[in-house]
């Protein structure tokens, strides 16, 4: 009998200011710094983008101290 499709992991592309930067958080591994936040929002709605056109649900999330508003995602409600 096959076994079931492994689901592909969420790539959470999570945006925040980290050591008074802007960075990118994924998978626990910071990438920037970036000049400002939308250049961060940009990069990682790239990023995200193309997760998705490789078949990985993926989001955009900003985080506002402890709070995460959903910016871009490709994981229907």
């Amino acid at each position: 009998m096959p076994l079931p499709p492994k689901a592909l992991p969420h790539a959470r592309y999570i945006v925040l200011e980290h050591e008074g930067a802007w960075k990118i958080n994924l998978d626990n591994s910071y990438y920037g710094p970036f000049t400002s936040q939308a250049q961060a929002v940009e990069t990682a709605t790239d990023g995200a983008q193309k997760a998705a056109q490789a078949g990985y649900p993926a989001s955009v999330l900003l985080m506002t101290g402890t709070n995460f508003e959903t910016l871009w995602t490709n994981i229907e409600a």
